[in-house]
């Protein structure tokens, strides 16, 4: 137990053993290890690898290559705690098998047509995280394992991720988003680990470029476009780079001292809408699950965030940091989340006693970008009612052209309106800001639409004591001939009489003489199930040149 990783270390491991807090979590190793010790893996096919190149899907190989590294991780941690040499048998095993991979890399980020040369050594979002996690074991346990296993193991990891890293050049290494910091994170943790100094000190500057590649995708405010779930993704990452930088140059380069990286550290308190959601825009997914390992991490590193109370997860097959960066201590946090607006980004986020509330803004041309330029999602008693409905299932379709034919994707499945018919188009203009205040919030949409007939389109919200009041002003040069009023929600809503919806504890209010609300359902699929979203739209009974719409949500 070197320096890298100073928070792994032997009082440490006894503390994870013996307080409280960890309750249950070594035991839950030590079984997850012994079924999967009695249990062969399922094999690597060629058809699993085959299958994103003739039907788009990546769950069926990624389901069977995630297994391999879960139980790696898992006799990892059964041996650390245990130190029974009954693990290094599989644990070996294990390896080697990792290492007959053709490729460390999931299909849908290698292309069949690459060279076998250039498919072994491709560096993603997989292949680096693979070679780290090796890595990481040869420097903490390598003398235990078999020589050939071990010897393998150095050469694979340095053929597929060291050398590779600097020979090659991979567009990741310029990008704005999780990808930067997840695979630079691993790259550098595997040179540290595995790497001489020379080669690692020749090779940092270029590695601390990457990663501020990851910091320039976000604006000064620290909001992530990419949404909560790639917050929590991208931004440990980023945190397992800055830490072992620190650690390996004795605390010389030391990241979290730029204002920046502490401003996204603030980000996991703004973006949840209620106890258990998130503020579901772009690609994030809905569900709010902080996890306690990096928010700890970021606790002890920024005293001024606040983070939930959290129990230890079993964390049977997780990596180390998942284990090692929990304390104890920080069990009983509370958050206390608050009206809050992303100036740059553009969210308006407001609470209140009796309700919460977000809209974004912005623009149709963000990292895992949705046509949503006007989204809302509104929160009662702990749940959402009229919300965004987040990421769909990840195909090869879901990123090609036919994105936006994809409901998860398209306009259609945000709240936002349908105007003659068409719904909102990609593009960089970002809206006009007009109001700004703690609960009022005022921008322009026009440029969502290729609506040539469209002149100006302005969304204005009001969050007042009960209610949210919502206004759509537009003019057009032409009268339209179509205009539609879009509410999302993946509870049903019920229409009443007298211009009124329910929908779980919220209720809609419109002008029955105004607009027609007419109800219908598509299904969404998510990762692996599907989804029913209901749409409800409120149609403009006579579409005028100039004319607002308003509804109200209480």
């Amino acid at each position: 137990m070197g320096k890298l990783f100073r928070e792994f270390n032997k009082e440490k491991v006894s503390q994870i053993k013996t307080d409280p807090y960890f309750a249950g979590l070594v035991p839950a190793i030590i079984k997850q290890a012994e079924d999967y010790i009695a249990r062969e893996p399922e094999r690597i096919k060629f058809s699993m690898i085959h299958l994103y190149a003739t039907t788009g899907n990546r769950i069926i190989f990624q389901k069977v290559y995630e297994n391999y590294e879960s139980r790696m991780r898992c006799y990892f941690l059964a041996y650390i705690f245990t130190e029974d040499e009954k693990y290094i048998e599989p644990l070996a095993d294990i390896i080697w098998n990792i290492c007959d991979f053709e490729s460390w890399s999931i299909p849908a980020h290698v292309a069949e047509n690459l060279t076998p040369e250039m498919r072994r050594v491709n560096l993603d979002l997989t292949s680096t995280i693979m070679g780290y996690r090796i890595a990481e074991i040869l420097y903490y346990i390598g003398d235990k394992l078999p020589d050939l296993v071990k010897r393998r193991a150095e050469y694979e990891v340095r053929l597929r991720v060291i050398e590779s890293y600097k020979n090659n050049h991979f567009g990741w290494m310029r990008a704005e988003n999780n990808w930067s910091a997840v695979c630079i994170g691993a790259v550098f943790s595997a040179f540290a680990y595995l790497a001489t100094k020379e080669e690692t000190d020749s090779q940092l500057d270029r590695m601390i470029e990457t990663s501020e590649c990851y910091l320039r995708g976000f604006d000064d405010d620290g909001c992530c476009k990419e949404g909560y779930g790639y917050w929590n993704y991208g931004f440990s990452y980023y945190c397992l780079f800055a830490s072992m930088v620190r650690d390996y140059t004795e605390g010389k380069i030391d990241l979290f001292k730029n204002p920046k990286v502490h401003a996204i550290a603030l980000f996991q308190q703004n973006a949840a809408i209620n106890e258990k959601e998130t503020i579901s825009f772009s690609d994030a997914g809905r569900g709010f699950s902080p996890s306690p390992w990096l928010s700890h991490f970021l606790k002890n590193e920024y005293p001024d965030i606040e983070i939930p109370a959290m129990k230890c997860p079993m964390y049977a097959s997780a990596g180390l940091r998942y284990i090692f960066w929990m304390r104890p201590e920080l069990a009983n946090c509370r958050m206390t989340p608050k009206s809050h607006i992303y100036h740059d980004n553009q969210w308006f986020i407001y609470r209140s006693e009796n309700y919460n509330f977000a809209c974004k803004a912005g623009c149709n041309n963000e990292p895992h970008n949705h046509n949503d330029v006007g989204s809302f999602i509104i929160s009662k008693n702990g749940r959402t009612s009229f919300t965004d409905p987040g990421g769909g299932e990840y195909t090869r379709q879901y990123f090609s052209k036919e994105r936006y034919d994809l409901i998860a994707c398209s306009s259609r499945g945000h709240s936002v309106p349908i105007i003659n018919g068409q719904y909102q188009v990609t593009g960089k203009q970002k809206s006009v800001i007009y109001t700004e205040k703690e609960n009022e919030y005022e921008f322009s949409m026009e440029n969502a639409y290729a609506v040539p007939e469209l002149e100006t389109l302005k969304r204005h919200v009001i969050c007042e004591k009960d209610e949210v009041v919502i206004s759509d002003t537009y003019k057009f040069s032409e009268k339209p001939t179509e205009l539609k009023e879009r509410l999302v929600s993946v509870i049903k809503p019920t229409v009443k009489e007298n211009g009124t919806v329910e929908c779980g504890d919220s209720v809609l209010s419109y002008d029955s003489k105004q607009c027609e609300a007419v109800l219908s359902e598509e299904i969404l699929r998510k990762s692996g199930y599907d989804e029913t979203v209901y749409l409800l739209d409120l149609i403009v009974k006579e579409p005028e040149k100039e004319m607002t719409v308003t509804f109200r949500l209480k």
